[in-house]
């Protein structure tokens, strides 16, 4: 999926984890310049600072309290290029929560947060593209799914349209 915000062209990937319980969107909000984890036995919230023309905003929290509080602080200069980690069931109770998370930028790796254990996930923010927000899922308790946004360096023009042709395609046969 991919949408139109503020001007900035965004494209969603993910989310890894259950779809179960509350959706939360932070497409397009800045650049993130902090995230605070609270983790135990799998990933209990996330929440994070982004940095929009000049100002601070600090997003909600998805999910609850855990018995470890963790926070990332990013470099001015720092830029997020990686989000990976583990989702996978906890103890019976739950059928798939994000249980690590493990986040890459320009200038270094943080984490890994929470247990590595379950089905392995990797976004990779590539040359070409901006780390454009975060999505997910999550309850009271935990996150139970997270997910990205890329958004392209190109610019892109959105009028004046490119003509149109009337006239149907031509097929060249291999023959």
């Amino acid at each position: 999926m991919s949408l139109i915000q503020n001007k900035q062209f965004l494209v969603k990937l993910g989310a890894v984890g259950d779809s179960f319980g509350p959706g939360w969107d932070e497409a397009g909000y800045g650049e993130v310049r902090k995230i605070l984890l609270s983790h135990g036995d799998a990933i209990n919230s996330i929440q994070v600072s982004y940095c929009t023309e000049g100002t601070s905003v600090l997003a909600h929290r998805h999910g609850g309290s855990g018995d470890k509080f963790d926070c990332i602080n990013l470099e001015s200069w720092e830029t997020l290029t990686m989000v990976k980690g583990y989702y996978g069931p906890l103890a019976g109770r739950y059928e798939n929560v994000v249980r690590s998370l493990t986040f890459g930028t320009n200038g270094g790796t943080y984490g890994p947060f929470g247990i590595q254990e379950g089905t392995p996930f990797c976004f990779n923010v590539r040359s070409g593209v901006y780390f454009g927000g975060f999505h997910g899922h999550s309850d009271d308790r935990y996150l139970l799914a997270i997910g990205i946004y890329v958004k392209p360096m190109a610019t892109y023009h959105y009028r004046p349209k490119p003509g149109r042709s009337d006239a149907p395609p031509y097929f060249y046969s291999a023959d």
